[in-house]
C-alpha cells in the first residue's frame, strides 16, 4: 500500500514513517522540508 504522511519529518510523523516502513508499506515523508508541496504532490 502506498502512504503519504503529511507532517512526516516532524516529531509524531517521523515516528508513524518508520512504524510503517517496518511493516513492509510504501510510505512518502511529506513535508516542506523534503520539496513535497501538499496541494499538488
Amino acid at each position: 500500500m502506498k502512504i503519504v504522511v503529511i507532517g512526516g519529518t516532524g516529531l509524531i510523523g517521523s515516528k508513524l514513517v518508520a512504524l510503517l516502513r517496518q511493516r513492509d508499506q510504501e510510505v512518502l515523508a511529506a513535508s516542506p522540508d523534503s520539496g513535497v508541496n501538499t496541494l499538488t504532490g
